[in-house]
């Protein structure tokens, strides 16, 4: 082409063309492409991964088959922590050294109770913990929850309460709900950005579910015809840039409220599908980015998709993982690191993979 040929008004509109260029490059380069991804396995491969924690650079494995680590800064696999056998519903890293973990047996036996237990070092050992989770009947801690901002108190819920302990797991006092109750268990989360706030939910014993809102531990809302049942809550999941937006995992979408429940909003509608939103996590380099996968309620192989947002959930992308054969994701962490967001998910009976995005 020769350039002598222009009129100086085609000399300016390819000069504004050619600056628009320049600014798509520049907000591209800070997108994720949509087929930028790598995964990789962190091993358990046929494991039930219950949840996924991560102190630190440690990463940790809630199995139906104990407890794993992997220090994410080397990538290594998952080594056994301890409690070999045992399904873990829940632990609570009170430390690098400290840790408690809940015990439920996985095929509900006659006589089998729940129980917790207790290491000081690490996992190296473990003991039985009395305590009084229950009251009379001994009930199963299905999560805890734990904000280091206030060490002294550990939360921990069970099929229909929000439960305290101030000794480390020794004794409880309900903080909604009852012990000993006809439902079918509780998740419970503490705002980060407002530790006071607790966020938690679960499904009642006609499988209704229903989330809770409380502060300094009194009841703020309560709401039980958000979504429609069956369905139960699985995440709770908060922004921690506008800490008013809160996002809902639940059996059938995912939901999001940024006015502290005053006003809901459905972002993915998989009620046909009966898919549960587990996983839930935000990049803290792009307020904007945000991650959820899903698991779906069977024994077969499923396949693993992680959903990711680039403008806060108001749309949705999904990468798809064929060669991963049991892909239903029970939890979901991200971790932002210098050019890419390391997103590590525990799946059904597929073990740990780390799925990078490269920015």
């Amino acid at each position: 082409m020769k350039y002598h040929l222009f009129s100086s008004v085609y000399k300016l509109m390819a000069a504004f063309l050619f600056g628009l260029t320049l600014l798509s490059c520049e907000s591209d380069d800070q997108v994720p492409e949509p087929d930028d991804f790598e995964i990789k396995s962190m091993g358990l491969s046929g494991v039930r991964v219950n949840e996924l924690r991560l102190m630190g650079d440690d990463l940790y494995a809630i199995t139906g088959d104990g407890i794993y680590k992997s220090n994410i800064t080397s990538s290594a696999p998952m080594e056994l922590v301890g409690l070999k056998g045992k399904n873990i519903l829940s632990a609570a890293l009170l430390s690098d050294t400290e840790l408690l973990a809940s015990f439920r047996d996985a095929e509900n036996s006659v006589g089998a109770e729940p129980e917790l237990y207790h290491s000081t070092d690490g996992g190296a050992t473990w003991e039985t913990l009395d305590n009084n989770f229950g009251g009379e009947t001994p009930e199963p801690i299905f999560h805890f929850e734990w904000n280091s901002s206030q060490p002294g108190v550990l939360l921990g819920t069970g099929y229909q309460v929000v439960a305290k302990s101030t000794d480390k797991g020794v004794t409880w006092e309900p903080v909604w709900g009852d012990f000993d109750m006809f439902a079918n268990r509780m998740r419970s989360f503490i705002n980060p950005a407002k530790p006071n706030d607790i966020w938690a939910g679960g499904q009642g014993g006609i499988e209704n579910g229903y989330l809770i809102h409380l502060r300094d531990e009194e009841e703020v809302n309560f709401w039980n015809d958000l979504v429609p049942n069956p369905t139960t809550v699985k995440k709770v999941a908060f922004d921690t840039k506008t800490p008013q937006g809160i996002y809902v995992g639940w059996e059938g979408e995912l939901s999001r409220t940024t006015n502290e429940g005053q006003t809901w909003e459905t972002l993915i509608d998989r009620h046909e599908e009966s898919h549960f939103f587990f996983g839930i996590g935000f990049s803290t380099a792009d307020p904007n980015l945000i991650f959820t996968g899903k698991w779906e309620k069977t024994d077969e192989p499923q396949p693993l998709e992680l959903f990711y947002s680039l403008d806060k959930g108001n749309t949705w992308e999904v990468k798809n993982f064929p060669q991963v054969s049991y892909g239903g994701i029970h939890d979901l962490l991200v971790k932002t690191e210098a050019g890419k967001e390391r997103i590590f998910v525990g799946l059904d009976k597929g073990g740990v993979y780390e799925i990078v995005m490269n920015r």
